[in-house]
């Protein structure tokens, strides 16, 4: 090839686990789209009491438990969620808002 010549681009194809989803922004950066802004702050609400507790996310590990500080319920995902983020937050936790399946 020439160094005038552009190369042609492999089409982006879609992963072949996530089922037909669309690529990360990450992925393909020449497609002009943002990355996702991601919050790292949820308000979890204890599903005993119903107190609202403000708390910061980990991004480097899922949190499993979680000790509602009204009351004392250990909080667990329910089934399906990676984590008591996404279970009992009103911001599923970083890794979801950035498209992957959970933080494990």
């Amino acid at each position: 090839m020439t160094r005038h010549q552009k190369q042609a681009r492999a089409p982006e194809v879609a992963d072949a686990a996530c089922d037909g989803c669309t690529p990360h922004a990450h992925e393909a950066p020449e497609t002009g789209k943002a990355a996702p802004t991601l919050q790292f702050d949820s308000t979890i609400t204890c599903p005993k009491c119903g107190s609202k507790t403000h708390a910061h996310m980990p991004t480097d590990a899922c949190q499993f438990f979680w000790e509602c500080p009204a009351c004392g319920a250990l909080l667990k995902p329910r089934r399906g969620d990676c984590c008591v983020f996404c279970s009992w937050g009103d911001v599923p936790c970083p890794p979801v808002q950035a498209g992957r399946n959970g933080c494990g």
